[in-house]
């Protein structure tokens, strides 16, 4: 569980295998990338202000249709540390949406 209070059990995570390269550096570009995707209604905001502070963070990441946020990590050479990466920036919006939304009320 983050630290904002969202359970990994509604997160969903992606990753991409490639078959070994024959030149060097032998790993495909993308090897290491992961995916995240959460359901708006599975994050723990509960009053519209946090949830239209969270849509202003994230911005073009959110997809209204599907209600979606989507956010991607190729940024470490390890997809564990991506992983960890993409948690710690959600929590992160997550908890700056509700301290934003208590400083405006």
């Amino acid at each position: 569980e983050l630290k904002c209070g969202i359970s990994e059990n509604v997160l969903t995570f992606r990753t991409t295998c490639y078959d070994r390269l024959m030149a060097p550096p032998y790993v495909h570009t993308n090897e290491y990338k992961v995916t995240l995707q959460v359901n708006l209604d599975n994050l723990p905001l509960t009053s519209d202000v946090e949830k239209k502070i969270f849509r202003q963070i994230v911005g073009a990441r959110f997809n209204e249709d599907h209600n979606k946020l989507k956010m991607v990590s190729n940024q470490f050479a390890s997809r564990i540390e991506n992983k960890r990466h993409l948690c710690w920036m959600l929590d992160r919006i997550v908890l700056n949406s509700q301290r934003l939304a208590a400083e405006e009320e």
